[in-house]
């Protein structure tokens, strides 16, 4: 029984060191990218400790047909001088060296690129609520998954003490 525990024990430990050694492997060697934001209903932006994001690339273009909930969705970025933009969206993963970002379809028929919250400290959302220009700062790993980087409200990095 002892044995069984920490078997189970054991198990879970790797796959929490596992999923946080991805998530550092992209931050660390991930490809940089600018992603712009859209405003989300203010009554809902902010729930707890974290901010809700919203991305422009999030809206699937319509030949791509009906999209199920859960499917998954690669959108090709290129890059512009103020943020990235979705340059093609694909059912199949991109090659030939396209940087790219995985999203799934969701139950209201956006893409959920897994960056939609950004932890902020307690009482400061509403100064990303309020902001007129918000961008994120994502980096992107080789199979299009994505972890943020940093927050830029104005053109600025997110600094609730300087905001």
């Amino acid at each position: 029984m002892t044995l069984i525990f920490t078997a189970l024990v054991a198990a879970q430990v790797v796959g929490l060191v596992v999923f946080a050694g991805v998530r550092q492997s992209v931050l660390s060697q991930g490809r940089e990218v600018v992603l712009q934001t859209v405003p989300v209903d203010p009554r809902s932006l902010l729930q707890g400790d974290y901010a809700i994001l919203d991305y422009e690339i999030a809206a699937p273009p319509d030949y791509l047909g009906d999209l199920r909930a859960g499917e998954t969705v690669f959108v090709v970025l290129r890059e512009s001088p103020d943020a990235w933009y979705a340059a093609d969206y694909r059912l199949h993963e991109p090659g030939g060296g396209d940087v790219y970002i995985r999203g799934t379809v969701d139950d209201r028929g956006r893409l959920d690129f897994g960056i939609g919250t950004y932890f902020v400290p307690e009482g400061t959302g509403r100064i990303i609520e309020r902001a007129g220009d918000v961008k994120v700062v994502v980096a992107i790993g080789e199979r299009g998954n994505a972890v943020i980087k940093r927050v830029l409200v104005d053109e600025k990095p997110f600094d609730p003490v300087k905001q």
